[in-house]
């Protein structure tokens, strides 16, 4: 009868606190959820309308009249280790906005919903690749002291759910400090991450299909490094999946 009791109480003051202070989106932050999503519903439609076209290959946004199978002005050039990129859109106003948030404490219910967005546009074409693991892009051990969260962490074990696939979340890690990406010249940044990672305890994947996951790509260069020690370890297929993509 007491739990019963508590148990009310409970749901008694949640309703309570949601009357008062109804929650806001956590896109937008002024207008209402919407449904079971976090998200309102124009926020919803934004989302799955930015970068309705993107390359296949390093996930930049094309206009209409280019092919996303060929290599875009982004990635002709460019050697990636990995096998293919997905992201929700370009680093820009709102999404870069959302995804500075998403870093800070209280973060974490921000990044799912952005997750779910993610895998509401890309998630036919992913659970296509039969991938068998998801893992995080890492950052250095002390770095993540001062960090409330880690914005890939989330991210991986939200696909994981998604794909019905483990999160290795300690299988890559980053092995040597480097000065910040963004702060470099784009023809400095591969050689700065140039041994930054490495795998984790001797583990083999042989055959494996891998999905990478971050927040932001700049340049590809974080991805490539990572699917570069991912394919020296035995993976088969690395594809990326991130939330902006900066052009």
């Amino acid at each position: 009868m007491r739990a019963g009791l508590s148990r009310w109480s409970k749901q008694a003051w949640s309703a309570a606190l949601d009357f008062c202070f109804p929650s806001l989106c956590l896109f937008c932050e002024k207008r209402e959820p919407q449904g079971d999503s976090r998200f309102c519903a124009e926020c919803v439609q934004t989302c799955q309308s930015l970068a309705p076209r993107q390359c296949a290959r390093c996930a930049a946004p094309l206009g209409p009249y280019v092919d996303t199978q060929a290599r875009c002005v982004h990635c002709r050039d460019e050697s990636y280790a990995f096998d293919s990129a997905y992201c929700l859109g370009p680093y820009a106003d709102p999404l870069r906005s959302a995804c500075l948030r998403a870093k800070l404490a209280g973060g974490h219910a921000l990044t799912c919903d952005l997750a779910d967005q993610l895998w509401q546009r890309h998630g036919e074409a992913l659970r296509s690749l039969q991938l068998q693991v998801v893992i995080p892009v890492p950052h250095l051990w002390s770095e993540q002291l001062w960090k409330p969260h880690s914005t890939p962490v989330t991210l991986a074990e939200c696909f994981a759910a998604h794909l019905k696939v483990p999160a290795g979340l300690d299988l890559l890690a980053k092995i040597k400090r480097t000065a910040k990406q963004a702060l470099l010249p784009v023809t400095a940044r591969r050689q700065n991450l140039k041994g930054a990672f490495g795998i984790a305890r001797r583990t083999e994947f042989f055959g494996t299909r891998i999905l990478l996951v971050d927040d932001i790509m700049t340049t590809g260069t974080t991805s490539h490094e990572c699917a570069k020690v991912l394919k020296q370890a035995g993976a088969s297929e690395v594809h990326v999946v991130v939330i902006g993509r900066v052009t």
